[in-house]
């Protein structure tokens, strides 16, 4: 299931002094994109925490296809490859004009109050698995 969830303008903040978005600001805007995702699929973030889910980033592999500049929009798309027994695994593709620019692919750990794998809890996988 791919959900677009949103749209980020690059701002000033997000580049450095070649002009273009620093990689590390394409991480902060998957963050921001995996809240949306949530919300999307009926799960804001206090539905989230009362259940209680808390994916914690355990892995992410990114990569970089093109350059954002400043003004740029980026259309944020992200979509669910995996829910295992803990974990989650979500892809975010981030577009500029059509073009692909970022393709990042994380894998979400659930985590108790002691930071220890919990199953990932049943309205989250049907929410994931439904769409």
């Amino acid at each position: 299931m791919t959900v677009r969830v949103g749209e980020y303008r690059v701002r000033y903040r997000d580049v450095y002094s070649a002009g273009v978005v620093l990689n590390s600001r394409y991480l902060d805007i998957c963050d921001i994109a995996f809240t949306e995702f949530f919300r999307a699929v009926g799960l804001a973030p206090a539905d989230l925490a009362a259940l209680p889910f808390d994916g914690a980033l355990a892995h992410m592999d990114a990569t970089f296809l093109a350059s954002a500049k400043v003004d740029d929009v980026l259309t944020l798309d992200v979509t669910c490859d995996h829910v295992g027994r803990t974990s989650v695994v979500l892809t975010f593709t981030m577009a500029c004009a059509g073009t692909d620019v970022f393709r990042g692919t994380a894998r979400y750990v659930n985590i108790d109050g002691q930071a220890r794998p919990t199953p990932v809890p049943e309205v989250v996988r049907a929410a994931l698995i439904t769409g």
